[in-house]
């Protein structure tokens, strides 16, 4: 990925703790929405028309939250900040 003058890679967009603590809880309510409607014949549908790159709500669930503890981690690595 090509370099801009600023050391950022094109396409790239940096974020402070905050804000990715912030898309971390997004994720993380996703995921609990997900999990929670895992099931339901009407949510299915809507996550097989909204989301088909995942198999069904149990999988977009996991990788939410997987996606959600991931930018957690990052967030405490380079910040040293624990997300709760």
């Amino acid at each position: 990925m090509p370099l801009p003058g600023n050391g950022t890679p094109a396409g790239a967009v940096p974020l402070d703790a905050i804000e990715a603590g912030e898309i971390a809880d997004l994720l993380a309510g996703a995921a609990g929405l997900a999990g929670a409607l895992a099931g339901q014949p009407g949510a299915e549908a809507a996550c097989a028309e909204h989301a088909p790159g995942w198999a069904d709500l149990a999988d977009l669930h996991f990788s939410l939250a997987i996606a959600a503890a991931g930018l957690d981690e990052a967030v405490e690595q380079h910040t040293g900040l624990l997300h709760p």
